[in-house]
């Protein structure tokens, strides 16, 4: 039992103090998850020109819908490995690990046949110009052919935080993140291989990334060390995994799905325009990567004290963990507000780029308050299992979202899609906040007096 006693620091002590230190080292790894995105589109922009990059950009709806299945699958898996962590029941915990590893590795190269069949008319679906659909074409397909690497880092890297390890994956993400900058610089500016390079150099780092997070659960004191003899699906309980992963996928899904529609509404403003609002979204993702680490730590704090049946905790981690958004929102909001041209300089020297990506960044600053209590919100009501309700909120924001911006970006660009943003963050934090508040407060006092 020592790797349990190791690693229940979410389970004792102040809730706060336990939320800060287990959120830390998984912000530091989404900073450095988004580094790949950044470094990718700083090399390609200012090596290769803005063809490639718009090649990139336009890219990235498909890859982010494919990763979005893949993320959102582990963490519905991780939400049940967590419990069973928090109620130390090792042997389900066990068949959970080998079910959804080898489970998903299945799934995973499904993704990746799919994709290389039908990205090419995703893309020429949206209108996007010959040149940039071949550039995005080269980038896609070998990142689909290492698909299985992505899948099987964010899978062991959430196995791990769910047992209460935060610091491995993020010290492994250190790693391939410098790794990757590094083999940027190498394949694209020393060797000229162009987009291809960009492309190689996130698998490889992917690879590296996941044999290394194996390599610390099998060769460590990891919960989840297991014979490799044993590595082998239980069907009777892949059926409660998949009821959790597939409800959280398709949750992550829809959101890079209207992310996509909404990039395609663009594309008759200029390539400018659609990277311009690329640049925007990588700001975005890059500051999300705070408020998605607190969010992270709620989900792994919550389903760890109800498999120990300790609910007392939860209401303490709940206003723990809203106040640390709303003071972690900010001083990021206000950079954006401030020097959004600054932000959005770091990809692309392009006025043009910079100034349609400042256009749409500069009013996100304004609201991304919003936004980080939408994402506590969403991270509370995962570690609860509350996943199909997260699953139709986000469905409805983003029906919201698509809905105002095909209506708002004929007449206002870019900042169409920032007013439609507004109203369905809007929408999703009145509605979550008010279920939260009565789940803590009006209905957890009905079952103490019952």
């Amino acid at each position: 039992m020592a790797g349990y006693r190791k690693n229940e620091l979410l389970m004792n002590g102040s809730p706060m103090k336990g939320l800060l230190v287990f959120a830390a080292p998984v912000i530091a790894g989404n900073i450095f998850q988004q580094l790949y995105n950044i470094v990718d589109a700083a090399v390609v922009g200012r090596f290769l020109g803005s063809v490639p990059l718009t090649g990139i950009s336009v890219a990235s709806p498909v890859m982010d819908v494919l990763y979005a299945l893949i993320q959102g699958g582990c963490l519905g898996v991780s939400v049940l490995i967590g419990r069973e962590f928090g109620a130390r029941d090792q042997q389900t915990l066990r068949r959970s690990h080998a079910t959804a590893l080898t489970g998903g590795t299945g799934i995973t190269l499904l993704l990746s046949l799919l994709g290389l069949l039908f990205s090419r008319r995703v893309l020429t679906a949206q209108g996007v110009s010959p040149e940039a659909l071949e550039e995005a074409m080269c980038y896609l397909h070998i990142i689909l052919a290492g698909l299985l690497f992505c899948f099987l880092y964010n899978y062991l890297a959430a196995a791990l935080r769910a047992t209460g390890d935060s610091r491995s994956p993020f010290l492994v993400l250190l790693l391939s993140s410098l790794l990757h900058a590094a083999l940027d610089l190498l394949l694209v500016g020393k060797l000229g291989l162009g987009i291809q390079g960009v492309a190689c150099s996130t698998v490889f780092s992917q690879l590296f990334s996941a044999a290394c997070l194996f390599c610390i659960i099998y060769r460590g004191r990891s919960p989840l060390r297991m014979p490799l003899g044993e590595l082998r699906p239980d069907w009777k309980l892949g059926a409660s995994l998949l009821s959790f992963s597939y409800v959280s996928s398709v949750q992550y899904a829809i959101v890079s799905i209207g992310r996509m529609l909404i990039q395609g509404m663009l594309t008759g403003l200029g390539n400018e325009a659609v990277s311009g609002y690329n640049m925007g979204m990588r700001t975005e993702q890059f500051l999300f990567c705070f408020s998605q680490g607190i969010s992270a730590a709620i989900v792994v704090s919550i389903s760890q004290n109800l498999g120990r049946d300790n609910t007392g905790r939860v209401k303490q981690f709940y206003f723990s963990g809203l106040l640390t958004e709303v003071l972690m929102a900010l001083p990021l909001s206000l950079l954006c507000i401030l020097v959004p041209e600054k932000l959005i300089g770091i990809f692309s020297s392009d006025p043009a780029i910079v100034a349609a990506g400042v256009r749409y960044t500069g009013f996100m600053g304004w609201i991304y308050t919003i936004a980080f209590v939408n994402e506590f919100l969403q991270g509370f009501f995962r570690g609860l299992g509350r996943l199909r309700l997260t699953m139709a909120a986000s469905l409805m924001q983003i029906i919201t979202r698509v809905t105002f911006s095909a209506l708002l970006v004929p007449r206002y660009g870019i900042r169409g899609i920032s007013y439609a943003v507004l109203i369905g963050w809007i929408l999703l934090c009145s509605s979550e906040s008010c279920y939260s508040l009565y789940l803590l407060l009006v209905k957890s006092k009905k079952s103490g007096a019952g």
